[in-house]
């Protein structure tokens, strides 16, 4: 459907954002009005407290009074954030006042802010909910002396002539700091792609169907859903037919005014009240902050033709404990929290909170063959351990959700000054998912979302006798070689050695050694997440190893840059007891002693181990990291970077973005990274990982990869002698040939392999 919205030169939602936003007279003069009352505030703290309890309800997310921060006012992080939101929701309610009076009338003369956010101006035009519902009060503040002005400023946009859209999203990203609406997950839809999704799913505005937002935002979606029906109905007709939800009151207020002029509303005397159809509600744990008992149509218990959004995109780890706690039991109900305690840890509880947004919208408000658009994190599709009970697309009881195709954006940025890895999920509710799926890839998107070039691909589990197994995607015809790579391997993958968050503290350099048994070093400060002191000592040389960091790690090539103080009891994966440290490496203890600190400081350290283990201790150190040979590659990034690594001296130790696999000689070494290393294997590597992200090639790698043991046989031999001689810069196709005789790849096969390796851009 062709966007209705004015041009962008005549775009009335970047006008608002450059005529009252950041960096505009008006709004900067307004911020620090209200800034300099708040620091001579009596009640300073109280107040803002008061207020990040509201805004963030329930304490959904963790740190909310940490995000951003501002030293020259000496106002905490949390003020200034309060401060910015008031600054946004006295825009919000003016640009309402304006579009409902048509800019012809002036605000009452006496009005406080209190009466401004608990809709007062409003009830007379029968709007009952145009309020911010239960917030505090907040007539601390004086708004008077910039509030004509900056009402007189909206009104010249001329609102009353608006052909409706998200007024109000460039003025929120504008306004509210990368870090504040990164910490909430919160990145506001296009409308490109709010229309793109509804085309998808087949929402043309017919009369009776009806379409629920859970997390609308400020109303993308309900916006775009309403103008459709206005556009083939002749007017909206029933409100109740779009419905918006959100947790957040700032964004309940901007999609109810959004909603308004969307739906072309006018004050009536005669028309009675009238509630816009957009609430504040917590769809996971249910809690509707006094807000559902106030409606007089059930909507929580109605369900809807359509259900779109864009829910936050929040790890487990970044909610707060209490909210953690509140929706365990939601996590568990969709099977969605299956690890605990060092699984955690190691990477497996990176359970993303959009996942369970999308199970308990799909369960409480889609109806039985009902379709579902869900903006969604691309991980879920790739990662493994953390999205695996999501990937069953069942609901309790056994309600299948079937997938009508997967859009996955991962290679684009549809997001403003967001690097998510976005996908857009489609559901038919009631029967189960019939593999392979369509999976459309988009590798160039215009600015406006009006030119795109997207490769059509299928989607399938790497292990088809487990759905909840990550996706592999595939070019149709070819999948035959694919098929024949996938399996289970006999061996095993780790992470590298993880301190914790204390990289500057044990990584080293050695600076000479002034006797046998000793060496004299140097810490790493700078590579520490905290700022600590850079000390010079003596230590036992027996603790100190050579370290891979991130990019020591290349094809073929592994050259340590570093050291690392490994203090780690390897079979008890715990630090080494401070007896054994105090008689046998006192030097070293007595170092660690200087920063003991900082490292029970450590958020894991603090979360997942006692106050009895050793304060040094590390993650993730077993003995299969102080092996003598092993095949390492790098985690992050698209490619896959196998290397040999032999310790000459001493075992060679990766940091943990690197992935190892101990071996047992160098032959076998060679084998497994020349594997690795081959056309036909990075292929199929990238068929289940997620190129370019910080997950592609994690010790879950080895999990779909049919890799026998080494036993020295004439195929294993000749892989291992091949990949030595491309190492030293031999043709790459003789190891691509071998290795494709390894699993019975026969030519035609092959050469469709690399066909799709170029298409999909990987050569």
């Amino acid at each position: 459907m062709k966007n209705r919205r004015p041009t962008r030169a005549d775009d009335v939602s970047t006008r608002l954002m450059q005529t009252v936003g950041m960096g505009s007279r008006i709004g900067d003069e307004f911020i620090n009005s209200l800034e300099n009352q708040l620091i001579h505030m009596g009640t300073r703290s109280r107040l803002t407290q008061d207020w990040l309890a509201y805004n963030n309800p329930g304490g959904s997310v963790s740190g909310m009074s940490a995000v951003g921060s501002d030293e020259a006012t000496g106002l905490t992080a949390g003020e200034k954030m309060l401060c910015r939101q008031l600054y946004y929701l006295i825009a919000v309610f003016l640009a309402a006042w304006s579009y409902l009076t048509e800019g012809k009338i002036p605000l009452p003369k006496s009005f406080d802010l209190d009466s401004l956010l608990r809709g007062r101006l409003f009830e007379d035009m029968g709007l009952t909910n145009l309020k911010l519902e239960g917030c505090p009060s907040v007539n601390e503040f004086d708004i008077s002396i910039h509030l004509a002005g900056l009402l007189d400023t909206i009104n010249k946009l001329d609102l009353a002539s608006y052909a409706g859209g998200d007024l109000f999203r460039p003025l929120y990203e504008n306004l509210l700091t990368a870090k504040m609406r990164h910490a909430t997950g919160e990145h506001y839809t296009p409308e490109w792609l709010a229309a793109h999704m509804l085309d998808q799913i087949g929402f043309r505005g017919e009369k009776e169907t009806t379409l629920i937002d859970p997390a609308c935002g400020s109303g993308a979606f309900l916006v775009e859903a309403i103008l459709r029906k206005r556009a083939r109905q002749g007017g909206l007709g029933d409100w109740g037919q779009v419905v918006g939800i959100d947790v957040n009151p700032l964004a309940v207020l901007a999609a109810k005014v959004n909603y308004l002029i969307a739906a072309g509303y006018r004050p009536s005397a005669c028309a009675g009240d009238l509630e816009v159809p957009v609430f504040q509600h917590d769809v996971v744990t249910g809690d509707d902050h006094g807000l559902w008992s106030e409606v007089d149509t059930p909507w929580d218990s109605m369900r809807f033709d359509y259900v779109v959004g864009n829910p936050p995109w929040i790890n487990w780890e970044s909610l707060s404990a209490d909210y953690r706690l509140a929706t365990l039991d939601s996590w568990k109900k969709y099977g969605l929290f299956r690890h605990r305690g060092m699984d955690t840890i190691l990477g497996k509880g990176k359970k993303d909170f959009s996942t369970l947004m999308t199970l308990a919208s799909a369960d409480r408000f889609l109806k039985m063959q009902g379709k579902m658009a869900f903006l969604i994190t691309q991980s879920v599709f790739k990662s493994g351990g953390a999205a695996d009970g999501f990937r069953r697309f069942c609901l309790p009881g056994g309600m299948g959700l079937k997938v009508l195709m997967v859009e996955d954006l991962s290679r684009l940025r549809p997001f403003v000054k967001a690097s998510n890895r976005t996908a857009i999920l489609y559901l038919e509710k009631g029967s189960p998912t019939v593999y392979p799926v369509r999976y459309r890839l988009w590798s160039h998107l215009s600015e406006d979302g009006g030119e795109k070039t997207i490769l059509d691909m299928m989607a399938e589990p790497a292990n088809p006798t487990d759905p909840g197994s990550p996706w592999i995607t595939y070019m149709e015809g070819g999948e035959a070689g694919i098929k024949k790579i996938l399996g289970t391997s006999d061996y095993r993958a780790r992470e590298g050695a993880n301190t914790g968050g204390a990289n500057g503290i044990l990584w080293v350099e050695v600076l000479d050694r002034p006797q046998p048994g000793l060496v004299r070093i140097r810490n790493l400060a700078a590579s520490s997440r905290r700022r600590v002191q850079t000390v010079e000592a003596v230590i036992e040389d027996r603790l100190v190893y050579p370290l891979l960091k991130g990019n020591d790690v290349d094809r073929w090539r592994a050259n340590p840059s570093a050291h690392i103080i490994l203090t780690q009891d390897p079979t008890r994966r715990r630090g080494i007891s401070p007896v054994v440290m105090a008689r046998n490496y006192p030097r070293t203890l007595a170092y660690l002693n200087q920063f003991k600190s900082e490292l029970e400081k450590r958020a894991a350290y603090r979360r997942y181990f006692k106050k009895t283990d050793p304060f040094y201790t590390m993650f993730d150190v077993g003995e299969y990291t102080l092996a003598p040979i092993k095949v390492v590659w790098r985690r992050f990034g698209g490619r896959m970077r196998a290397a040999v690594v032999e310790g000459k001296d001493k075992p060679v130790i990766p940091q943990e973005t690197h992935t190892m696999v101990a071996c047992r000689s160098s032959d076998e070494a060679w084998y497994l990274a020349g594997i690795l290393n081959s056309l036909p294997v990075e292929y199929v590597i990238s068929s289940y990982s997620m190129v370019g992200g910080k997950s592609f090639a994690g010790p879950g790698l080895l999990n779909f990869i049919k890799i026998p043991y080494y036993v020295g046989n004439s195929i294993q031999s000749m892989i291992a002698q091949t990949a030595r001689r491309v190492s030293a810069g031999g043709d790459p196709n003789l190891l691509t040939e071998v290795v494709a005789d390894l699993y019975g790849i026969v030519d035609n096969e092959l050469r469709r392999m690399k066909s799709c390796w170029e298409k999909l851009g990987l050569s």
